[in-house]
């Protein structure tokens, strides 16, 4: 009896929170064949404070779970939807990066968040994805993760917490495009 009650502390205490995720339900998810990220040299891209590692490991992470899904990597031109990505620090920050992909919490209205009000916790540390309609430049859907990255993280140990997030978070993004 004790061994159970210590083994289901220690699962309950190593347990990866679920990525939370809202988006628009009228948008046809299906139709997306190709993505692309922000430039980097774009006034969009210059206004995130992410190092340069911490950037190649968010891209990297995110052209590995959609080139899974078969989606094609295209500029930023001729992309379906524009990926768009954010590690909070500050409200200010946040409140900038919104703005950027034009982010309209009412208007994503469907998914997990939505479901329950109390998991969607937008804390400094948390990793946001969204995916923009290239049409209207509007986030049409939106997910947050906790990466929990400590000071003594090495590289490797970022890169893995990364790689696990962006992997939880695309599990949200809804069936039609899985």
């Amino acid at each position: 009896m004790t061994l159970a009650i210590s083994v289901l502390i220690l699962f309950g205490c190593s347990s990866q929170p679920p990525a939370t995720a809202k988006f628009k339900s009228n948008f046809n998810f299906s139709d997306i064949q190709s993505y692309s990220t922000y430039s980097r040299n774009s006034e969009f891209g210059e206004s995130q404070n992410i190092s340069y590692a911490t950037r190649n490991n968010i891209e990297t992470a995110i052209e590995r779970s959609f080139d899974s899904k078969g989606l094609l990597y295209q500029t930023n031109d001729k992309a379906d939807v524009i990926i768009g990505y954010h590690l909070i620090q500050d409200k200010q920050g946040l409140n900038k990066y919104n703005q950027g992909v034009k982010y309209c919490d009412p208007c994503l209205h469907s998914g997990l968040a939505v479901q329950d009000r109390k998991s969607w916790q937008l804390l400094p540390g948390s990793l946001v994805l969204d995916i923009v309609d290239q049409q209207d430049k509007r986030s049409v859907w939106r997910s947050v993760y906790p990466l929990k990255i400590r000071p003594k993280d090495n590289s490797q140990e970022v890169q893995d917490k990364i790689q696990h997030a962006i992997r939880i978070m695309m599990k949200t993004v809804p069936l039609a495009l899985l």
